[in-house]
């Protein structure tokens, strides 16, 4: 993890007045009680003397942090103070001619007293015991987990959220925040790549979990249920069943650029196509044969691998149970992940890895190689941005390349970059050019050439987990998940998306995902 030179001895100083003149209430308010130590600067251990070559770099990155010395206490005290008075005036804006509940005559009987008394003493009992007892994240001693300090503004973020206890599995619980959450989607979508300029409905999508394991497990329900639903459709498309009136016109692009009539193409065809030829199917059908979404939900669901199970769609086609390939660093969430799916632990192939911890792609190849000899399908492959242990990034690129080549063998599968710890490096190449620190002893860290060119090859993922609560700075949980293409979220939901919407048309986050909040 990217750590801050906030740790240091001597005193803390600043640079010119100590109430400046431009920093408005509360902030003023606070500045005003700190004072200058005019000799500072010719310490050796002074702030200015180490961060002279980007000063103003660190005095900004100063101002979001508490600090490993509580050095902006001040700071957060006035902001939870504005916290809790902008709750208050909510609160009491809302149907102001009610009478209040909690008069003064209740707030001074002895029986209210005792339980704030309670209150007060559990709480002093809980800070206490977590202050003597916490692993201290915070520090930049501090080095052997993933865990770091969290910001100020997410910190904040997260308390004052907390006071108004939105839900954000749909829009009427949480009309804002259900809407920052949908921005915050697209933020990174954008700072991993993705183009979030294309306003077709392929768009990419991103939205927020509890953690890294979901967003994984997740991204395995979506590859699951891609994967399949080819063969769903052929079942649709059977003789008497209810999609059949197409069976003798309805096309398809095989992930070899061949077109052949869906019912007429192999299961192992079926299994193979690319991830948005799957993506655009139910717009071909409504576009060219007027099946509205509604109509083809009804259509499939009886066929479909949610409703009746991967075995039954596997013994019917005759198809061998389909691998997944990570790394031997991957996570423990992947195996798990398997297990919830019912893709099953043993089918999570293991690939080997270099001397560097990384993905070997020469193994990786043999492997693809063998499943396409024996016409075993393949989930996806998982490139692992940044693993637990060694921090190795796996070669992407390499990954994106051997899916091309296979494509145009017959094999075809998704790619998820499981980037919950190094995802938030992509924002490294959206910096503009900066001057070199020219022998500045502050710890300058460039990513190598072989990260950057990995991290610029995220866009080509179908799907990437990254996680706020690790290398965004934000307080436990926040994981996420975002989509290349935003209409693979359509492939895990239980209820029409098109429907499940607000009055106003806005669309609820919580149909897609996992997680019923």
């Amino acid at each position: 993890m990217l750590r801050l030179p906030l740790k240091l001895s001597g005193s803390f100083t600043f640079s010119g007045s100590g109430t400046p003149s431009d920093c408005p209430s509360p902030v003023s308010e606070v500045f005003s009680g700190f004072s200058v130590d005019s000799d500072a600067s010719s310490s050796n251990t002074s702030t200015s003397s180490l961060f002279d070559a980007s000063c103003t770099r660190h005095d900004r990155l100063g101002a979001w942090f508490l600090g490993p010395k509580a050095e902006n206490i001040g700071f957060l005290k006035q902001f939870l103070n504005s916290v809790a008075d902008e709750t208050e005036r909510a609160r009491l804006a809302f149907q102001p001619d009610d009478p209040k509940f909690i008069g003064p005559e209740m707030q001074a009987s002895t029986i209210f007293k005792n339980e704030m008394s309670e209150l007060d003493i559990a709480l002093k009992e809980l800070v206490g015991a977590l202050a003597e007892h916490s692993i201290p994240f915070w520090s930049p001693r501090y080095n052997a987990h993933m865990n770091g300090d969290t910001s100020l503004p997410g910190m904040l973020g997260y308390l004052a959220a907390a006071l108004f206890n939105p839900n954000n599995v749909c829009t009427e619980s949480s009309p804002l925040t259900s809407v920052i959450e949908r921005d915050v989607g697209l933020q990174l979508c954008q700072m991993l790549g993705y183009d979030i300029s294309n306003t077709e409905s392929s768009k990419p999508w991103g939205h927020i979990v509890c953690g890294g394991s979901v967003a994984n497990l997740e991204s395995m329900w979506s590859a699951r249920n891609m994967k399949f639903y080819p063969l769903s459709l052929a079942c649709a498309l059977e003789p008497g069943a209810p999609l059949d009136f197409i069976r003798d016109e309805f096309s398809i692009e095989l992930c070899t650029g061949e077109t052949k009539l869906l019912s007429q193409a192999s299961a192992w065809e079926l299994m193979n196509l690319k991830p948005e030829t799957v993506f655009d199917i139910p717009e071909r059908l409504q576009s060219d044969y007027a099946i509205s979404a509604g109509a083809l939900s009804s259509a499939l669901s009886p066929y479909l691998i949610q409703t009746c199970g991967k075995e039954v769609l596997e013994q019917k086609f005759d198809m061998k149970p389909s691998k997944y390939f990570v790394g031997t660093t991957k996570h423990y969430s992947w195996p798990k992940g398997a297990a919830v799916t019912g893709i099953g632990s043993e089918h999570i192939l293991d690939v080997p890895v270099d001397i560097d911890a990384r993905m070997d792609i020469s193994k990786l190849d043999e492997q693809l190689h063998q499943c396409l000899v024996t016409q075993t399908p393949v989930f996806a492959v998982v490139a692992v941005m940044g693993s637990t242990e060694h921090g190795a990034v796996d070669p992407i690129k390499g990954v994106v390349q051997l899916r091309t080549k296979y494509q145009a063998l017959g094999l075809s599968f998704a790619i998820h970059a499981d980037a919950a710890w190094g995802g938030y490096y992509a924002s490294f190449l959206h910096e503009p050019d900066v001057p070199q620190p020219n022998g500045s002893i502050v710890p300058e860290q460039a990513l190598s050439d072989y990260t950057r060119s990995q991290l610029e090859y995220l866009r080509f993922a179908d799907s990437i987990t990254i996680d706020p609560h690790k290398s965004g700075y934000i307080p436990y949980p926040a994981g996420g998940l975002c989509y290349r293409d935003g209409r693979m979220r359509y492939l895990v939901t239980w209820t029409n998306p098109n429907v499940y919407k607000d009055s106003d048309g806005t669309e609820s986050m919580g149909v897609y995902g996992i997680e019923g909040r």
